[in-house]
């Protein structure tokens, strides 16, 4: 008689097969990867992996809001409620890029992936409830500071926006160095910041102000 697993076994062995599926999606593609070769990476048989996932689509679907999880602990780490809300902000800005610079395999399963929303949400509520948070608790912050103003989830899923294109260039070589990237992205973010009512006069605990106009030129010199 096949012994009877625990909660706890259960979900070990869930998550390991999602970090095998995750290492094989990311080499072989999603189509390139078969039920049988993720159970083979585990030493399994094919039956084995379908005591725990119906197909390869609930895998999928699986995989990708743990993902996200780990991107929005990595985001919420960043964030310090007692800080201020301009740091947080940068903070929360400098995380984003450094979890895609990291993790860029991840970062594809989690956004490359059509219908992020309506494949995790309604399976996992949890997950995306928690993915809007990262993109807006450091935008209440600035609102509340009156740093900015405006509706709060525009103004985050803006900000949102303009980090993750810039990702996805720096990711197709459009832009080809990390430093490139960061100088795209903090001009970027001020110029959202600025069109919210962010007053563009320098602080001493700021950083000079990048200059958009020949950005690239001045990383390739230095």
């Amino acid at each position: 008689m096949r012994k009877q697993l625990t909660d706890q076994q259960v979900e070990v062995f869930r998550e390991r097969l999602l970090r095998a599926a995750e290492k094989l999606f990311a080499k072989h593609g999603v189509a390139g990867v078969s039920m049988r070769q993720i159970a083979q990476a585990l030493g399994y048989s094919q039956t084995a992996a379908y005591r725990y996932f119906a197909n390869k689509d609930e895998i999928l679907v699986a995989m990708r809001a743990a993902a996200l999880d780990r991107f929005c602990g990595h985001l919420e780490a960043a964030f310090d409620p007692v800080r201020d809300a301009r740091k947080n902000a940068r903070a929360v800005g400098q995380a984003f890029l450094d979890f895609a610079l990291k993790h860029p395999d991840t970062y594809r399963l989690i956004f490359f992936t059509e219908n992020l929303e309506e494949a995790i949400a309604p399976q996992f509520p949890g997950t995306m409830t928690r993915f809007r948070a990262t993109m807006t608790t450091y935008v209440q912050a600035l609102v509340d500071a009156g740093h900015i103003e405006g509706d709060v989830r525009t103004l985050g899923e803006t900000f949102f926006s303009a980090a993750h294109g810039i990702v996805m260039m720096h990711m197709s070589g459009l832009l080809r160095t990390v430093r490139e990237r960061d100088e795209l992205h903090l001009a970027s973010m001020r110029l959202i910041a600025s069109g919210a009512g962010m007053s563009n006069a320098p602080r001493a605990d700021s950083p000079k102000p990048v200059r958009i106009v020949n950005a690239r030129a001045v990383s390739r010199k230095t």
